[in-house]
């Protein structure tokens, strides 16, 4: 009986394991998006996809006003996201652009 059980705490012990594991790898991954020398975002075919399809996911063609990366790509489509830049704090689209609104939206 006593080697069941020696057999059970192991057993429980790798899943917990396995778990902790892929907890920890789906907080630190990031998407690998496509960046030009500085750590700006390129306006690539797979960076379009991607924020696509965060912003559905997110139930917003805004997609999340707190992802530098997400912001960054706003403010390439002024235009079609003038609305959504708006809703982004100041010091944060500064941050995340290296712009004012004001610069962004002309």
């Amino acid at each position: 009986m006593e080697i069941k059980n020696e057999h059970l705490i192991y057993a429980i012990i790798f899943g917990a394991v396995l778990v902790l594991s892929w907890s920890v790898f789906s907080t630190f991954s990031k998407p690998q998006l496509d960046r030009d020398s500085r750590g700006l975002l390129l306006e690539t075919a797979s960076n379009e996809q991607y924020f696509a399809a965060q912003a559905q996911s997110a139930g917003s063609e805004c997609g999340d006003l707190k992802d530098e990366a997400n912001v960054q790509h706003l403010s390439h489509h002024p235009g079609q996201y003038a609305d959504c830049l708006k809703q982004v704090e100041p010091a944060f689209l500064q941050k995340a652009t290296g712009k004012t609104l004001k610069e962004i939206l002309g």
